[in-house]
Formats: structure tokens, sequence, C-alpha cells
């Protein structure tokens, strides 16, 4: 509302006095200053003094002012109705016109509040999908995993078992061999009765009996060099598989808890502990670093 409309608003209407100045003159009678009227209202000086100079913000939603018109005139014992309507008259310009704008501007607000929330929550629901789905295939992964690990665990495990019989079977001599010796001192006699045409039959046997080799241990001696030296102390039961380079293998089998051994072989050393958290490993007099290894898993590496 500008200087001009409010003038024109004035002077149609020159009986009815502003609301300001019924304030004004109703203050002043009771000996009240714009503080203390403000004290009991609450509210700030420069208010009061805008009321009483009829200043009203046209920014400021007409209900508000009313509500400021009626409290000070309450205060000073004045009708708030009389001062209310003096108001309207003055200020009050074409309310129906000024409602259905407001209520056009809050429809095309509430429409563009609509679509926004409705973009949003389909936002929220792709990424509630994606987590969803990234959780769902990361579980049957974790769980695929940990079922592969745990029967190849229980493979190693029971395979060891008749692996570790084959060198007590390769020491033990076979039947043919009992059977060449056994026969040998048939044939030394023999050689005592039949004649010479006999002694080369005699000689394959003899050549056929297996020379006997001293059986090769898994320790080494301690006066060796130790640049390639591997050495195990088993804290618990744990099966073990050792190979060298060449694919020899150095040891395998479960070993028993309070055993040690040694080896040796070409680098590099490939090592296979089912249970890593019961052995200490040293190679090249160096330890080992283990605790990498989670307890109930295969510990698999090579050295160096």
């Amino acid at each position: 509302m500008n200087t001009q409309q409010e003038e024109t608003i004035v002077d149609e209407t020159p009986n009815v006095q502003q609301p300001g100045t019924l304030l004004k003159q109703k203050r002043e009678a009771l000996g009240l200053s714009q503080k203390q009227v403000a004290d009991r209202l609450r509210l700030r000086v420069a208010i009061i003094r805008n009321i009483e100079d009829n200043q009203f913000d046209s920014d400021l939603v007409a209900t508000f002012t009313r509500g400021y018109l009626r409290s000070y005139a309450k205060a000073v014992g004045l009708s708030a109705a009389e001062v209310v309507e003096a108001y309207e008259v003055h200020y009050v310009i074409e309310p129906q016109e000024q409602k259905m704008q407001s209520f056009s501007k809050k429809t095309k607000r509430d429409q563009h509040d609509s679509r926004i929330m409705l973009i949003t929550w389909v936002i929220v629901l792709v990424i509630i999908g994606m987590s969803s789905l990234w959780w769902w295939q990361n579980n049957q992964h974790n769980n695929l995993t940990s079922s592969s690990e745990r029967s190849s665990l229980i493979t190693e495990q029971t395979n060891p078992q008749s692996t570790s019989a084959d060198p007590i079977l390769d020491q033990l001599p076979t039947v043919s061999d009992l059977t060449v010796s056994n026969e040998v001192p048939a044939v030394e006699q023999a050689e005592e009765e039949e004649s010479p045409v006999n002694d080369s039959r005699v000689e394959p046997i003899l050549e056929a009996e297996p020379s006997i080799t001293p059986a090769t241990t898994e320790n080494t001696p301690v006066n060796a060099d130790e640049s390639n030296l591997l050495s195990m102390t088993f804290s618990a039961d744990c099966w073990i598989q050792v190979k060298d380079a060449t694919g020899k293998t150095l040891s395998t089998g479960v070993k028993k808890a309070g055993q040690s051994i040694n080896m040796r072989g070409e680098t590099p050393i490939s090592v296979i502990l089912g249970a890593p958290e019961g052995v200490s490993v040293t190679f090249a007099s160096e330890p080992v670093d283990l605790s990498g290894y989670t307890s109930g898993r295969v510990a698999r590496f090579t050295l160096p």
C-alpha cells in the first residue's frame, strides 16, 4: 500500500479515526508511556511507536497486525473491535482478491513441493534397493567362500593320512625282495652241488638283490649351511605339506604337539599348514610371521 492510496482512503472515510490515533489518545489519557505499554505487551517500543504513528508494515500479515491492535486496545481499556474495525476501514483493501491470490500461490507451491517430494522418494527407494542388492550379493559371496574353504580343509586333512603312509610303505621291503633274500642261501648251497652250468642262472638272481640305502630323515645336520634351513616347532597337532622348487616333498602328514623338524630343499619352498596357530616357523634362522593367518584357516605361503 502506497501513500497515495492511504490518502485516498482517508479522504473517503473522514469520520473514522485511524487505529493508532485512538490508541495513542487513550494511552495519554491514562498517563502511560510507550515503554510501559511495551513492557505490558512484551513488545519492542518501536512496534508501539509504529502503531501509534499508523505505520503498519505491508509485508506483515494482517492477522498479526490485528493481534497487536487487540492486545494494545485491551491494555489501555479500549474496545478491541472498534480498533480493529478502524484498521480494516483504513488499511485493508480488496480482501477477497488478496485471498484468491494467496490461495493460487499456495496451490502452485503445493504442486511444486509435491513434485519435489515424489522425486525425493523415488531416489530414496532406488538407493535402498541398490543397497539391499549389494548386501545380498556380498552375503552370498561370503557364504560360498566359507563353504569352499571348509571343503578344501576337510579334503586336505583327509588326503594326508594316505599320503603320510606312503613313506612307511616305501621303506618296507616288497614280497619279491623278501623272496630273493630268502633264496640267496639256497643258491649258495646249490653252487657247491651243481655244475658250473648253473652259475649263469644264479648270477641274475644275485644281481636282482636290492641294494640297501640308508633311510632319509627330515632332520638335517646342525652344522650344515643354514641359508635354506626350514625349521618348525609344533605346540599343537597340525597337518603340514612342504615341497621345494623341484616338486620334491620335504615333509607331509600330521605332526604332534611338542615335535620339531628341520628340512632343506631347493628354494622357493611352498608350505601348507592346516593349523598355523599351533606352529612356529623359522627359515634361514629368521622367524616367519604367521600372525596374519586367521585361526581355523589353512595357511599357504612360499619361502623365501
